[in-house]
């Protein structure tokens, strides 16, 4: 046997245990991909019957845990949730504090959608703008939907898996043109 072919021998077994290592390690990624979009979607299943099973039930909950559920939703919908104090006594929820005007009746309809709220009272101080409001400095958050491609809330993998099937297709569009 020759140095040549000794040496090209190496090359390509080199080479292949390199390319079977890449594809050992892609099938591991895919398998935690695909197990972690599945606890996803169990997950959110589970939140789903939670929703439907709690529409089911009464009303009726304590002050504290209406407390909590009110302000997780204007968290949702507020630039400046940390400024809005929630007040809560049998059913009635009291905001107060300041806001930005064209927040309010955001946050008052929002907060009349939990369930078990029976009445708002708005104590609001709405101000135009954060200027000179120390309550309304800072950045704030975004409020609102907006449109996202691969939204924040999705699950890493659940992100992965729409990432690698949209360059797919895209892969496939660019052949299918070509032809």
């Amino acid at each position: 046997m020759d140095k040549g072919s000794l040496l090209s021998g190496m090359a390509v077994g080199a080479a292949l245990v390199f390319v079977f290592g890449k594809v050992l390690r892609g099938g591991h990624l895919t398998s935690e991909t695909v197990d972690g979009t599945l606890r996803d979607l169990r997950n959110r299943a589970r939140g789903t019957a939670a929703l439907a099973l709690g529409r089911l039930r009464s009303d009726e909950v304590d002050d504290d845990r209406l407390r909590e559920r009110v302000r997780s939703k204007l968290g949702r919908v507020c630039s400046h949730p940390r400024a809005i104090e929630v007040y809560v006594s049998d059913g009635e929820v009291t905001l107060l504090g300041a806001a930005l005007a064209d927040e309010v009746r955001t946050l008052l309809t929002t907060a009349a959608s939990v369930r078990g709220v029976h009445a708002v009272v708005n104590d609001l101080e709405p101000h135009d703008s954060p200027d000179g409001v120390p309550a309304l400095q800072g950045d704030g958050r975004p409020t609102g939907s907006r449109f996202d491609l691969l939204p924040q809330n999705w699950a890493p993998a659940t992100r992965a898996l729409v990432s690698v099937a949209a360059v797919a297709a895209g892969g496939l569009a660019i052949a299918y043109a070509r032809r």
